[in-house]
């Protein structure tokens, strides 16, 4: 029988997850907040998703990974039609419209859901919080990530070019106990392999982005913001001298993690569990992996886009914050959170997710650990 699932978010990532749990026998709504009602008249208007066999990109034709054409069930900008629809609920929104969407879909949550949030990004806490603040006592299983399984792009209205896909990433449920239950759930409907883990804060702390994104742009926004973004991201950006960078944040979101009882994989054992590879060190992953590698030029265009005002504020400030309650110090993450701070005027310090934000101010480990289960 066919799982009804609702997927939020019509960007790209949206689009490629409701064409791929569609394509492969599942009913699918797709939701999109009203003030980007535009996203779905092309998919209203082809009568699906479409995904283009290749890319032509400055002379250069890249094959997709995936392709087809894909009919959607619904498309709606009505939160209550999107979630009376569905039993499995699919986030698929950036980090600060998470809980925008949210506060819409809350007054119609349903005991039961499974409502699973790519990437987590601390969703289920804020979540979690938001409906205590709000009186909701719904019986709601919530599913972290640690990233989205698509790299995609929206190349037209309808049409989307998925250049790769995860064959596995790594996921935890609030409560923890019910993580096996949701594997079992969602294995119709990912359609890749989930690495349960121990709770949603080893999700937390297993994001690859963080390390691979915010560094490699910072250090390197001096050329990517003078030549527009033409310079390949991984291979150029990611030198063997920003690599040492990477490496020593690495290891402090692996002292955090131990601080916490967690024996976390390192970034270079994640990647090569996600891709199916067998690279030696983060260098060795920038300058060979095979997906990543595939666009001639993929950087970002100034420190405004999500590799640093996204991955910054939603992946190194919590690590650097459960560090620092910890005990456990991350000097390099530190200095990168600060050269942001200045490229964006802001203050990811008391902005971005900290423990205050999820509820977890003022607990010790043993106390926050004991929330998570």
């Amino acid at each position: 029988m066919a799982k009804k699932v609702t997927v939020l978010g019509a960007g790209n990532a949206g689009h490629a997850a409701a064409f791929e749990i569609s394509l492969n026998g599942q009913e699918v709504m797709l939701f999109e907040h009203p003030n980007f009602a535009k996203s779905l008249d092309g998919i209203r208007q082809k009568g699906g998703i479409e995904a283009v066999k290749e890319l032509t990109t400055e002379g250069k034709i890249v094959p997709a990974m995936m392709s087809g054409f894909a009919k959607i069930t619904g498309l709606t900008t009505d939160p209550k039609e999107a979630m009376d629809f569905a039993d499995i609920v699919v986030m698929l929104v950036p980090q600060f419209a998470q809980e925008t969407i949210f506060k819409l879909m809350m007054p119609y949550l349903r005991d039961g859901q499974i409502f699973v949030v790519l990437p987590g990004n601390f969703g289920s806490m804020i979540f979690r919080k938001l409906m205590k603040e709000g009186g909701i006592n719904k019986k709601v299983t919530f599913v972290e990530t640690t990233s989205i399984p698509y790299a995609v792009r929206v190349i037209a209205p309808g049409t989307i070019y998925i250049e790769g896909k995860k064959s596995a990433f790594s996921a935890a449920s609030l409560p923890a106990s019910e993580i096996n239950n949701v594997i079992e759930a969602l294995k119709d409907v990912l359609f890749l392999k989930i690495i349960p883990l121990k709770n949603v804060l080893e999700v937390w702390l297993s994001n690859p982005n963080m390390i691979m994104h915010v560094a490699t742009a910072t250090l390197g926004m001096g050329p990517m913001e003078s030549r527009q973004g033409k310079i390949q991201f991984y291979a150029e950006g990611c030198s063997p001298s920003v690599a040492k960078v990477l490496e020593k944040e690495d290891e402090e979101r692996l002292a955090v993690g131990k601080a916490y009882g967690l024996d976390l994989m390192s970034f270079v054992d994640v990647v090569n569990n996600f891709y199916e590879l067998n690279m030696k060190s983060i260098r060795d992953f920038a300058e060979h992996t095979p997906i990543h590698n595939r666009m001639p030029n993929d950087s970002p265009k100034s420190p405004k886009e999500r590799y640093i005002s996204e991955d910054c504020p939603c992946g190194l400030v919590p690590v650097y914050d459960f560090g620092k309650a910890a005990g456990v110090a991350c000097p390099t993450m530190e200095a990168i959170i600060r050269i942001d701070n200045i490229y964006n005027d802001a203050d990811y310090f008391k902005s971005g997710i900290t423990l205050q934000k999820l509820g977890l101010s003022g607990m010790s480990k043993e106390q926050i650990l004991d929330v998570l289960k």
